[in-house]
């Protein structure tokens, strides 16, 4: 594997200084950035898109928090162990169930508009695998609301965004971070700082069938390996169980919420086949299971209207989508499973740090540990918050003391003149998201991952001698990354699924690291 996959010269790059880059835009950077700010660094917020196109801005069903009167932190601690099967890191899941409560009062100071009762008080709601109505909502957009609403007071501040400018290059020098070299297609800057926030999502846009925002794709989670970052629990990705299923079309999610409030999920009999509450890896596969058999599932909405709930209020954004593919008069909507959520990613700690000195990480890009082989509904937005809100404070740390490095001479030099087509750039991408559904996806086993990595690694060897892959690079060696996870855990465990190891193994009760030239460990944390 290259250190650097593209031509750079700093010494003939414009070269630009800042405190500190964060790199992403959704709410873990968004998070991180306001608090910098508070703490007097001015952060740099770099971002692909505009404000608003990522994963946290598109969650639905809302962010959960122990803030009921029956509820309690350690209720919610417990929730969150029992659905990571065993590998959850137990003291980062206290901080976060914890400290939890504290940050989502900070959203409502802030002006959040949670849905609340008659009486004044929050509207809670449940999902799958929580025993407790924990989950706060802004009717089906909650991700969007809580974004815009930290995003807004981050344009008051004068919080810099540069946007359309994605990450090529980290640059480091004797596992200490340098800069950054960042490209919007047209031209590379070389952006020197003290420190470097990786906020960027995570990578189930690998899959062909996902419910990722426009542009999230995980290919920064490759750069950050590449500049010496340990990934870790790869295998663990976690498929929603209702994306809207309509052939040749996107996979729009339909909210776990809908079943909260009383959906049910039923086949082409109209029978009730599992239990809609369920961990998400469970109902996840069995539905995927009743299409393997040449059935259809739907989800079922006749509960909530019986009970007096109007989708178009409660759930305008669904109801908006189901209103565009003609489903808006429908009780039943079609749903299968799409790619939805990485449980793994670049390791890091509650507060982000990363085993490269100056490189911070969090929200999904991260692996904290606290979702352990699988996810509970509604944290990954408060994983957000939570260690967003940390990471700002062990950054102003780390600045205090570190140095800025004066003249850096690094040079890369890209020898090929081969440069791909759009066409074959597209066909490429489309057989990378093809291989990873069809056999990396919900069901896996030995044979299907070794071919797999057969065709991985066809894959990689092509590209590897074109100047303009870059992009397809990263992410055929993420996807090599992920197989390799996936082939070393001779078990199933939570949102990983081997039929041929289709029971969890105690004495793989660890985690998967991935460390340089996808060297392979199993350890304990």
């Amino acid at each position: 594997m290259k250190r650097y996959i593209t031509s750079f010269d700093t010494q003939k790059l414009s070269e630009e200084y800042v405190d500190t880059i964060i790199i992403g835009a959704g709410l873990a950077g968004l998070t991180t950035a306001l608090q910098l700010d508070k703490l007097g660094i001015k952060p740099l917020i770099i971002t692909k898109k505009n404000t608003g196109i990522s994963n946290s801005f598109l969650a639905q069903g809302g962010i959960a928090a122990a803030i009921g009167k029956d509820d309690d932190p350690q209720i919610h601690y417990e929730d969150t162990i029992n659905a990571g099967k065993g590998l959850c890191i137990e003291r980062n899941v206290s901080v976060l169930v914890e400290e939890g409560v504290e940050r989502v009062i900070d959203l409502i100071k802030y002006g959040v508009p949670f849905d609340k009762n008659g009486d004044g008080t929050l509207k809670l709601t449940t999902e799958g695998a929580h025993s407790r109505k924990r989950v706060l909502h802004v009717k089906d957009r909650t991700g969007k609301e809580i974004g815009k609403t930290i995003y807004n007071i981050i344009l008051e501040r004068g919080i810099k965004i540069e946007s359309e400018f994605f990450l090529e290059e980290i640059l480091t020098e004797d596992n200490r971070f340098i800069g950054v070299i960042v490209s919007n297609g047209r031209v590379k800057k070389f952006i020197k700082s003290k420190s470097l926030v990786l906020a960027t999502g995570g990578y189930s846009a690998l899959y062909f069938r996902n419910t990722s925002a426009y542009n999230i794709s995980g290919d920064t989670i490759s750069v950050a390996y590449r500049a010496g970052c340990i990934l870790k629990d790869l295998e663990f990705v976690q498929f929603h169980p209702t994306a809207l299923y309509i052939e040749g079309k996107p996979a729009y999610l339909v909210s776990e919420a809908v079943r909260g409030e009383g959906a049910l999920l039923v086949d082409t009999k109209g029978e009730r086949f599992v239990d809609e509450l369920k961990p998400r890896d469970e109902v996840a596969r069995a539905i995927f299971k009743k299409y393997l058999e040449g059935e259809k599932v739907f989800l079922d909405l006749r509960p909530l209207k019986e009970k007096g709930i109007k989708i178009e209020e409660r759930f305008p954004t669904i109801f908006s989508m189901l209103k565009n593919f003609g489903y808006e008069k429908s009780d039943f909507i079609p749903v299968s499973p799409a790619a939805h959520y990485t449980i793994g990613g670049v390791e890091a700690t509650t507060t982000g740090k990363t085993n490269v000195e100056g490189v911070f990480a969090v929200g999904e890009v991260s692996c904290t540990g606290v979702h352990g082989a699988n996810r509970l509904a509604s944290n990954s937005l408060l994983e957000c918050i939570v260690f967003g809100y940390k990471t700002a404070y062990t950054v102003f740390s780390y600045n205090m003391y570190a140095k800025s490095f004066r003249n850096v001479k690094i040079k890369n030099v890209f020898t090929g003149e081969n440069m791909l087509t759009k066409e074959e750039k597209r066909f490429i991408l489309n057989k990378i998201k093809s291989i990873m559904w069809k056999k990396v996806g919900l069901i896996r086993n030995k044979e299907m991952l070794k071919d797999a990595l057969k065709e991985i690694t066809s894959l990689e060897n092509y590209v590897h001698d074109y100047s303009n892959g870059r992009y397809l690079m990263d992410l055929i060696y993420l996807s090599k990354a992920v197989v390799l996870s996936a082939l070393n855990r001779e078990e199933s465990r939570g949102t990983h699924f081997r039929s041929d190891y289709p029971e969890e193994n105690p004495n793989l009760r660890k985690h998967t690291k991935i460390y340089k030239n996808f060297e392979i460990k199993l350890e304990v944390n």
